[in-house]
């Protein structure tokens, strides 16, 4: 009995999952694969990027900066949320390109130094000051997005080496891009503007038009060994 709020049998599934064991065998491929296995009308009920990530415990149709990045990520559920820009409840799709493409690299940063993001909260300004102590560097903020993006790079050509990466998969399942029955989205969905979506932000981001790292954007960003495997 999986009924909402039954917390016994929850524990026993995650058990069954862990151990893979009858219905936890399946459910531990992730939900996109499980959806593929169970099928029937799972597929159109599982909520998933194209590529196999799932969201957090939020609904991302009412927070579609979270949405956009979670399916365009190169890592695991989200690579900029929370960054310095906020923006009101339901943005344009243009605001949220733009978002995206202005924190991107912030949270890459704040990992390299290894810091608590419930402390530091991507502050970029706080985070080089802190870095400047500890090493005496006189870094700048610019910089540190630099390093960042650079990170971002050189995840998205491991990506696109590896066939995780590109148009295709940088969308949301049908579920997941669906418009919400209720909240800030209700009866919106960015689903006949993320083509236009991923156009901006792949441009933004010195890719192709299948979000491949341009052999140029890689060099300026110092990964010249990547830009000659991945365009060779």
């Amino acid at each position: 009995d999986l009924s909402w709020g039954n917390a016994e049998s929850a524990r026993l599934l995650l058990n069954l999952i862990a151990k893979r064991q009858g219905l936890g065998d399946i459910l531990a491929e992730g939900v996109m694969r499980a959806a593929s296995r169970i099928g029937g009308e799972a597929t159109s009920m599982a909520i998933h990027t194209l590529r196999g990530n799932t969201p957090r415990g939020h609904d991302h149709r009412n927070r579609t900066t979270e949405q956009f990045d979670t399916c365009v990520s190169n890592t695991g559920t989200i690579e900029t949320w929370g960054g310095p820009t906020v923006l009101g409840s339901f943005p344009s799709w243009e605001e949220i390109v733009a978002a995206n493409l202005h924190d991107k690299g912030a949270m890459m940063f704040e990992d390299s130094l290894v810091t608590c993001r419930f402390n530091t909260r991507m502050n970029m300004d706080l985070l080089c000051q802190a870095l400047g102590a500890v090493t005496g560097w006189d870094f700048t903020v610019e910089e540190g997005y630099e390093v960042g993006r650079r990170i971002v790079h050189l995840l998205r050509a491991f990506n696109v080496r590896h066939g995780v990466a590109g148009r295709s998969l940088d969308r949301p399942s049908p579920r997941y891009g669906s418009k919400p029955d209720s909240g800030d989205g209700r009866g919106r969905s960015l689903s006949d503007v993320w083509d236009a979506m991923l156009d901006r932000y792949y441009a933004g981001m010195g890719w192709d038009s299948d979000g491949r790292p341009l052999r140029e954007t890689l060099e300026r960003f110092h990964l010249e060994d990547v830009a000659r495997d991945l365009w060779k």
